[in-house]
């Protein structure tokens, strides 16, 4: 789990080793930092929330009463390849612009390349007729390392039966702190069976259930805690998901899928004092995602007595994987 914290916490780890230098980002103005820094997270608060929507359920079939399922999930969204870069107008911003004369050009995420040569030169203009120039944002390096981006996610998940074939769902990332970072991630979700309901339904031989869900996240990553404990990068995102599920059990093995749709609303702040030749900021960067999504899944599940495993994938704006392991009692 630690190890899953430590990659949701990535995107401050480029501000925190001054790969990312905040205070020259905000030498031009800070509506053209908060324009520019916006364009450059937006695949990390995408990715991360499409990501939670997954990997919370495995049949359809709801528990009796007080029946209950508890597992570890792991989940991870996909980068899709053209959102490691974005489109860089000239017209968006008044203090920076390409340097080459260029009236816009494609440079990278934070899920692009670092390589210098993909990294265009921007000039910005910080007022009495004073320029410099330095090479855009640098990409995370994720591809490098492991042949592709993704944002991973993880969370404890109880279910339990309650009524009419209903299965009550909470998830919980417990509250982890350290001197660099603060996360927690809590949801609940709700799984009702409505094959019970319509008269002809009832005779097919596979389970029907409708779902809904509401997952948060909260992490908040120190840049320094031992010379700025103000400097803080905070992520919060809060994500909706609706669906119809199926799922058919053949002796140990149980298929699943379900169609709906899935949405989100992210915040990453920059908190904290940063200083300018010219100006001192306090918390500058204020950005804020929303998104939505038709989403189709399918998965597989395996019971061996209590013992459940299952793996799942979604296909979505940025698709997803899960794998879940648990104790399942009906």
């Amino acid at each position: 789990m630690k190890k899953i914290v430590t990659s949701i916490l990535l995107l401050s780890s480029l501000l925190s080793s001054a790969q990312i230098d905040i205070e020259k980002v905000l030498e031009g103005n800070l509506q053209d930092a908060n324009v520019l820094l916006k364009n450059y997270f937006e695949p990390f608060p995408t990715a991360l929330s499409y990501g939670m929507n997954t990997g919370w359920y495995s049949t359809a079939k709801a528990h009796k009463l007080f029946g209950f399922d508890i597992s570890v999930v792991a989940m991870g969204a996909i980068i899709p390849e053209e959102n490691e870069t974005f489109k860089f107008n000239n017209s968006e911003y008044t203090s920076i612009s390409l340097d080459d004369g260029s009236t816009s050009a494609s440079i990278p995420t934070f899920f692009g390349s670092q390589a210098l040569e993909d990294r265009p030169l921007l000039a910005f203009d910080v007022g009495d007729g004073i320029t410099f120039s330095t090479s855009s944002l640098p990409g995370s390096g994720i591809k490098s390392k492991i042949g592709f981006n993704a944002v991973p996610y993880a969370a404890v998940q109880l279910g339990l039966g309650i009524f009419k074939n209903t299965d009550l769902k909470v998830r919980l990332l417990p509250k982890q702190s350290a001197d660099e970072y603060e996360v927690s991630a809590y949801g609940i979700g709700v799984m009702h069976d409505i094959k019970q309901w319509i008269p002809f339904v009832k005779r097919l031989p596979f389970s029907v259930s409708a779902f809904f869900a509401w997952d948060n996240i909260k992490t908040k990553s120190f840049l320094d805690s031992q010379k700025n404990p103000n400097q803080a990068l905070e992520l919060n995102s809060s994500t909706f998901v609706y669906q119809l599920v199926a799922s058919k059990k053949l002796a140990f093995l149980t298929a699943y899928g379900g169609l709906g749709v899935t949405s989100f609303n992210s915040d990453v702040n920059l908190l904290g004092n940063y200083d300018t030749q010219n100006n001192t900021y306090k918390d500058p960067i204020r950005l804020a995602y929303s998104g939505s999504s038709f989403r189709a899944n399918a998965g597989l599940s395996m019971k061996f007595l209590f013992i459940e495993l299952n793996a799942g994938y979604t296909f979505q704006e940025y698709s997803a994987f899960n794998l879940g392991l648990g104790f399942r009692v009906r």
